[in-house]
């Protein structure tokens, strides 16, 4: 009888030990096959980082060539027309947002007009020059602008009439959406010397005063091979014109702007004297910050 129990309990026993290691070898069959699905998924991952870094650097080429052949063409005098959007919720919230509410209305207001008769171009002539006048008056006026430091170029010279210039974009301070491209503005040394030393992830809000400058030529009566100034309709051009008035450092949330490119988003390159005045892509010359 003793034997009989203890040759149970040996086979109850091998029962459990074997129950045991299926129940392990299902659990390790299981582990490897998690490990293997994390494996591919970190494979996945990292394809997908190696085609995104793919497509960064060639966005990023693609960007330096369109600013050259822009620069080139610049240097050329030809000044590509903006396109014609919607009209901006504030027409004053940049020289671009000013000069597409000039091409929308102009097209809207004047270009409809008939001009086949002389009583017709006599009437069109007179109410050409009412709209310059009209647009020149509206648009005219100070604005608190959010812009970007993407470089400065300081002066050598520590003088107080020394001049510094600065590389600035636009942006919209609720979507932080930039609202215009790069621009070249002359800052008072000392403003530049601030803004270097704040850094490229500094906002600064400027003060300016938009000066539309509308005019009526009455010999301008198409675009033109190179339309310059911008061609609004037939007999009326303008340019945008800016005052920079004045710079204060200004608030925005971490990560708001874009990363720029390169290890030194912010170069400071000494120049021997004080820079020129600059001025942005179809822009009048302009008052500067004082």
């Amino acid at each position: 009888m003793r034997r009989a129990l203890v040759v149970v309990a040996c086979v109850g026993l091998a029962s459990t030990l074997c129950a045991q290691d299926g129940e392990g070898s299902a659990a390790s069959d299981r582990i490897a096959e998690l490990q293997a699905q994390v494996d591919a998924l970190s494979a996945e991952r990292d394809a997908l980082r190696d085609q995104l870094d793919q497509m960064r650097a060639q966005f990023d080429e693609m960007r330096v060539r369109l600013g050259e052949a822009i620069e080139m063409l610049r240097n050329l005098g030809y000044a590509p027309p903006a396109p014609v959007l919607a009209e901006p919720a504030d027409p004053m919230a940049s020289p671009l947002a000013a000069m597409q509410t000039l091409r929308r209305r102009a097209r809207l207001e004047l270009a409809s007009m008939p001009r086949a008769r002389e009583d017709d171009r006599a009437a069109y002539r007179q109410a050409a020059r009412d709209w310059v006048d009209t647009m020149n008056r509206v648009l005219d006026g100070e604005k608190d602008w959010l812009v970007r430091v993407l470089a400065v170029d300081l002066p050598a010279s520590g003088s107080s009439a020394a001049r510094a210039t600065a590389s600035l974009q636009l942006y919209d301070a609720a979507t932080g959406a930039p609202l215009s491209p790069p621009m070249e503005v002359s800052v008072p040394g000392r403003v530049g010397r601030r803004m270097a030393a704040a850094g490229a992830d500094q906002g600064w809000m400027a003060r300016v005063h938009l000066r539309p400058a509308v005019r009526f030529n009455p010999d301008r009566l198409e675009r033109g091979p190179f339309d310059h100034p911008p061609f609004l309709a037939p007999q009326v051009e303008a340019e945008i014109g800016v005052d920079w008035l004045r710079f204060e450092p200004a608030d925005v949330p971490e990560g708001f702007f874009p990363d720029l490119p390169g290890d030194d988003p912010l170069a400071v390159p000494d120049r021997s004297g004080p820079a020129a005045p600059a001025q942005s892509p179809g822009d009048t010359p302009a008052r500067q910050p004082r």
